[in-house]
């Protein structure tokens, strides 16, 4: 009785024990090969799990960092619904040649350090650099590679976590170029939570990646120290920024509270976002569905140009240093190499970029305008002072005390009662006009539409009396002058799922493209759905390349098992 008294003891001092950790988050990074050609990208797979290994619902945002010694190369967001997500990684065509480590982790994850990011090594070759060409091909690649070939790590060995090898194989040992065939996914389980599948040339050489078994003791790891600095961004990326002084300019010392937004300009729809104040200077922006823009415009209302915000970067940027092996490439490779070096720049040639994958989000601010005035339908007025005359409703220029030009608009009041008010929200291009008299003397030649919301409008914690959106026909705020309190800067937001091109071949079009196919990467699904079947045939399409290919898939189900597969197979010339 004593000993299953002590054991029921153990078990709820456990119990008491797990509980009161916090709560831990975990990111798994997969990628669709191993060895990169400058010029060339990466197709990046992540899903989020907990301490115990389970997948977990938290961050919408995961950050990638591509690492040399200890400092960021690239740095990209992807956004996770559901706590799974893919994107890309652009390789610049001058990217030097070496080993690359690839950093993953969510905002929430640095409360513990960079000790728990989860951490992949990649190679890249340059076959651009030292004035390669076809005739000069090894020499050129021995100037940009050194020769030692670092120790390979097999995924598969020495774990501890939990994983179950699925059963992969082809439909066929060998295709033909421009052919069709199947992979054949069998032994799936029903609670499968998500499920990747690459198909790329084998790479030329071993590359050293993470062992799953460090990923396992991440998990593992007890919470020596966790911090509260970092918000999970369960609802969205959280931009954050600083208060400064412009006439020091320097961040505040002294907590000030002022009233701040953010807006991303250059797409119809209204993207603005209020600002948190924090301690001091700090102040935080939460934002959701902004993926497909590319700056970010800040202001400060109601100061006088008395203050700005500085947007400070999201990402890490520097690590602990760690010495990566050089890169050998043994001169058997070389004609493959080379094959494939041609087949990159035929590619990029043809490529045809995909709208899909630019794609901006869906306006936050869906309430439809009150009124909506398509200039081209009206007399086109020289001045703005004019059209807001003759054509709009709902608001309208008056000289403040000052002696500047104010945009006022309408505001109820009441049931029946109606207003202008002065604190008006006014967006050119999406872009926060803090001086009204740049609207006054803007040319209105280069106005698509205007937008007039009338009030009250409150966003977040900022109350407008109405909004008045000037859309440009370019949409780029040409000749628009900002004053101090407004600024704008280049910002990466988090990427869209990005679909990768396949051209798909059958025996009635095989012969009847005649455009290049030199895909290296033939398949690339970050998200199978299996709706509850253990077997599936995935289809893919070789290109023109030959040699050896490798087929793997990498997946995780709902009770945390991790799945794996891998098979070879070989293409040839007809």
């Amino acid at each position: 009785m004593k000993r299953y008294f002590c054991c029921i003891l153990l078990v709820i001092n456990s119990f008491t024990i797990l509980s009161a950790l916090p709560l831990r988050e975990r990111i798994y990074l997969q990628t669709d090969k191993q060895l990169y050609l400058a010029g060339e990208m990466v197709l990046l797979k992540l899903f989020t799990v907990d301490q115990m290994q389970i997948p977990l619902v938290l961050s919408k945002i995961a950050y990638i960092e591509l690492v040399g010694d200890s400092i960021a190369q690239i740095q990209i967001m992807i956004e996770l619904t559901g706590g799974t997500g893919s994107g890309q990684m652009q390789l610049p065509a001058d990217f030097p040649a070496g080993f690359y480590r690839l950093i993953a982790y969510t905002q929430f994850m640095r409360n513990e350090g960079p000790e728990v990011f989860f951490e992949k090594n990649i190679a890249v070759l340059n076959t651009f650099l030292s004035g390669y060409h076809p005739e000069e091909g090894e020499q050129a690649l021995s100037k940009t590679v050194d020769v030692v070939q670092p120790e390979l790590q097999s995924p598969q060995r020495g774990q501890n976590l939990k994983l179950e090898t699925l059963n992969l194989k082809p439909d066929q040992t060998t295709y033909t170029t421009r052919s069709r065939g199947h992979l054949i996914l069998a032994g799936l389980p029903e609670n499968l939570y998500t499920l990747s599948v690459s198909v790329a040339g084998k790479d030329l050489i071993p590359v050293t990646e993470s062992s799953p078994s460090l990923f396992q003791k991440n998990l593992l790891r007890p919470p020596a120290m966790f911090t509260d600095e970092f918000l999970p961004e369960y609802e969205g990326h959280i931009v954050t920024g600083k208060i400064i002084d412009n006439q020091t300019g320097k961040p505040v010392n002294d907590e000030v509270s002022v009233v701040s937004g953010i807006s991303f300009p250059g797409e119809e729809g209204i993207r603005y976002f209020p600002g948190q104040n924090g301690q001091t200077s700090d102040v935080r922006f939460i934002t959701s569905g902004i993926s497909g823009t590319k700056e970010i415009a800040t202001v400060v209302h109601f100061q006088e140009e008395k203050y700005r915000i500085d947007i400070q970067t999201p990402f890490i940027s520097r690590f602990s240093p760690k010495q990566m092996p050089p890169l050998h490439i043994d001169s058997a490779s070389y004609d493959q190499l080379l094959d494939r070096s041609i087949a990159l720049q035929a590619f990029r040639y043809f490529e045809e970029e995909s709208s899909v994958n630019q794609s901006a989000s869906e306006p936050l601010f869906i309430t439809k305008p009150t009124w909506s005035y398509p200039l081209d339908i009206y007399t086109r007025f020289t001045t703005m002072r004019e059209v807001f005359i003759e054509f709009l409703t709902g608001a309208r220029f008056r000289r403040n005390a000052a002696g500047k030009q104010e945009i006022t608009v309408m505001v109820q009041d009441g049931i029946d009662r109606f207003s202008y008010g002065t604190m008006a929200l006014v967006l050119l291009d999406g872009i926060p006009v803090i001086d009204h008299d740049e609207i006054y003397n803007y040319d209105p030649l280069t106005v698509e539409r205007i937008n007039i919301y009338c009030g009250p409008v409150i966003m977040g914690g900022n109350y407008f009396d109405g909004i008045v959106e000037l859309i440009t026909y370019r949409r780029l705020y040409q000749g628009l002058n900002l004053n101090r309190s407004t600024q704008i800067f280049p910002y990466h937001v988090p990427q869209r799922p990005y679909q990768l091109y396949t051209p798909g071949y059958s025996e009635e079009t095989n012969d009847c493209n005649w455009m290049p196919d030199s895909r290296h990467t033939l398949l690339w699904n970050p998200d199978i759905r299996t709706d509850g079947k253990a077997t599936l045939r995935l289809p893919f399409d070789t290109s023109d390349l030959t040699g050896e290919f490798q087929a793997t898939v990498e997946g995780i189900t709902k009770e945390g098992q991790f799945l794996f597969a891998t098979m070879f197979f070989k293409v040839s010339d007809p």
